[in-house]
């Protein structure tokens, strides 16, 4: 049966070992964030992470169907949803693996930067000509509950001035 007829949101939800490993990029690259941006929440584990790691950070977070109806995730399609730029705000996010360059660079017009779980394809699908690529942590065969999968942690921002790749 087709995979996305059996989940037709394409929902699998992260295990906390990629969550620690994500938010080390974000230690290294963005440690002092003013808000965090979750794209595609789901029930909303990375919202709980996020709390548990920084009490103190504003958290938003959007998903297309709010399957848990917690009142911190507001439900919308993400992908139009017209969100300001904030300073210093990051995107932590797992989003749908189809659509994950799409949130990637909404994010990055929203935010700082987007620390993203994606597809280990989107490395070859990244515009680099507008997007650098800060660091990228491989994970083989990642057990999502209902797949495994090949996945790439991203640290990711806009291209400034000066960027080179060595």
């Amino acid at each position: 049966m087709n995979k996305n007829l059996e989940n037709p949101l394409e929902k699998h939800y992260t295990p906390k070992f990629l969550l620690e490993d994500l938010n080390s990029l974000v230690k290294e690259f963005a440690p002092n964030p003013t808000e965090f941006l979750e794209n595609s929440a789901g029930a909303g584990f990375m919202i709980d992470y996020l709390k548990e790691q920084y009490p103190n950070t504003p958290i938003i977070a959007y998903d297309i169907y709010n399957e848990t109806k917690r009142e911190d995730i507001k439900e919308c399609n993400y992908l139009k949803e017209k969100i300001d730029y904030k300073e210093g705000r990051i995107a932590f996010i797992n989003p749908p693996f189809t659509k994950g360059l799409k949130f990637a660079y909404k994010s990055l017009e929203e935010c700082d930067y987007c620390f993203a779980i994606l597809s280990k394809n989107s490395l070859i699908n990244i515009d680099y000509d507008k997007y650098y690529l800060l660091k990228a942590h491989y994970w083989k065969m990642v057990d999502f509950g209902s797949c495994k999968v090949d996945v790439i942690l991203y640290a990711l921002r806009k291209k400034k001035e000066g960027d080179t790749y060595e």
